[in-house]
């Protein structure tokens, strides 16, 4: 800090804050309970419809969370569990809101580091009833139906643990001061490439900024904001998952932008996040080289998410 504001400062009895460590504090035995509200408004037209027409989607779910162990590098072995997902499609003119539960099963051995980033995670439902990750809402059998389902997923952050808001925000490594930023780069959702082993694989870079400690209801949290700004050409992404090129797909370009927004609230002490409300806004077009300068489909989106810690609570005794 300049020698001239280090004074000003101190004349106004104000004493430069220090940086500080954000690194998250697991205690073994440790269990918490979250829901997680997400709606996405969906405005579409494709050929020669010049109306967009609105769509309304709800994701709805909770999870619970368990550290089974703790070693003494602060990383933790943690038991993640999701019941259920509800997907509740909007009204229309002739019917009120359908709601449809979907029974996931979702049972994973997480290991998580202090910065929060999923280092492993392994499947422990049994093989019966273990369901693709994240089946269920926004589902679609085609490459463009599991393309358009990953966009909304990633619109309302409930795409894989690595991404979604589950186990966020991720954290420096650093010291950091109010005002500084850290970026962090996690996997957009991979899928099987046609006829091969290999994955397609798109990047997502978070940008987050410590903003310090905020009072909320009259308690002290530090407060974390997390943007994405994507802005992208998934064409090829699209093509992979199709196994050709875009010469005999006829699929020319998929152009995405999309803006998201995060506020995360921490547990001063822990580092455990409270609250995390996100917001959305994008759009993508779909163009064939057939016809390359009118988008057959186009999409406009908006969504909004909400994370809460609803209870925590010791399982068993620390140690």
């Amino acid at each position: 800090m300049p020698l001239l504001a280090s004074c000003l400062l101190l004349a106004l009895g104000q004493a430069p804050a220090k940086p500080v460590e954000l690194l998250r504090k697991f205690t073994k035995g440790e269990s918490a309970s979250y829901n997680v509200v997400s709606d996405l408004t969906v405005e579409s037209r494709a050929g020669s419809l010049n109306t967009f027409i609105p769509e309304d989607i709800g994701i709805r779910y909770s999870f619970t969370t368990e550290v089974l162990s703790l070693g003494t590098d602060g990383i933790a072995k943690i038991r993640y569990k999701r019941p259920t997902l509800t997907e509740i499609q909007g009204e229309t003119f002739d019917a009120p809101p359908k709601p449809k539960i979907e029974k996931l099963n979702q049972d994973y051995l997480i290991t998580l580091s202090p910065i929060n980033e999923v280092i492993d995670h392994k499947d422990m439902a049994p093989p019966k009833k273990a369901m693709a990750r994240w089946a269920g809402a926004f589902q679609g059998g085609s490459p463009i139906g599991q393309f358009v389902g990953e966009v909304y997923r990633l619109a309302l952050f409930i795409g894989p643990v690595e991404s979604s808001l589950d186990f966020s925000p991720k954290l420096p490594l650093d010291e950091v001061s109010v005002g500084d930023t850290w970026k962090k780069t996690v996997g957009y959702q991979p899928q099987s490439l046609k006829g091969t082993s290999k994955k397609a694989v798109q990047r997502l870079d978070y940008v987050y900024t410590y903003q310090g400690v905020k009072s909320v209801n009259g308690k002290p949290v530090i407060r974390i904001d997390g943007a994405l700004d994507l802005d992208t050409d998934l064409g090829a992404f699209v093509n992979q998952l199709l196994g050709v090129e875009a010469e005999k797909s006829g699929l020319k370009s998929i152009p995405l932008t999309l803006k998201g927004r995060i506020a995360f609230d921490l547990d001063p002490k822990s580092l455990r996040t409270i609250r995390a409300v996100g917001t959305t806004e994008g759009q993508f077009k779909v163009f064939l080289a057939a016809q390359p300068d009118e988008p057959i489909a186009e999409e406009r989106l908006k969504g909004t998410s909400t994370m809460k810690l609803v209870s925590s609570g010791q399982t068993q005794k620390s140690g």
